[in-house]
């Protein structure tokens, strides 16, 4: 579901609205006719049962529509709560990408957005997941706030911004003994 209204719905045969959205029938007929896997047994339930009970909200459902709620590398134009306050937010990345991301700071890649998270654990899972060390960037939420960086609430846990210069990294969390703790960054 995620890569489908993500990244790649023509590939399922799916048009997305502006807002990124289609109706779940159209999203469960596309998963049911999905020709890398057999999906046949996909129903509406399922579809608005894992939209529901997604822990991150990575979807959105309203009106009979469903659309991913953030990490859209397609230009879409949804719509996102500005941030007016906010503490420290968290990305997961890896040690061997430290020397650019201080020097060039935290861009959206192929995405559309920067993902930081107000959950460090959650950043610890997602730079888990990537071939490297992984480190958490702690970033300074209510900095980029004050200087007029836009920061959008993308779910619960989720928050979004264009790209984070490198001065608003305040630190890098690294994984020691079993257990997180602070670590002043060093990048020699």
């Amino acid at each position: 579901m995620s890569g489908i209204l993500r990244h790649f719905p023509e590939a399922a045969g799916l048009r997305l609205d502006r807002e990124g959205y289609v109706s779940v029938e159209e999203l469960v007929n596309a998963i049911k006719n999905w020709k890398k896997s057999d999906y046949s047994w996909v129903t509406r339930e399922h579809v608005i049962a894992v939209a529901k009970l997604d822990p991150k909200g990575r979807f959105v459902l309203t009106r009979g529509k469903i659309r991913a709620t953030y990490g859209h590398t397609l230009r879409i134009d949804a719509r996102y709560p500005l941030v007016k306050d906010i503490g420290d937010l968290y990305h997961g990345t890896q040690a061997e990408k430290l020397p650019r991301i201080m020097k060039e700071g935290l861009k959206p890649m192929k995405r559309l957005y920067v993902h930081l998270t107000s959950s460090i654990e959650d950043a610890w899972d997602v730079a888990k997941r990537r071939t490297g060390t992984p480190v958490v960037l702690v970033v300074d939420g209510a900095g980029l706030v004050r200087d007029g960086y836009r920061v959008f609430k993308a779910s619960p846990k989720i928050y979004l911004v264009k790209r984070v210069p490198p001065k608003y990294i305040k630190d890098v969390v690294r994984h020691g003994r079993g257990a997180l703790r602070r670590a002043q960054s060093s990048f020699a």
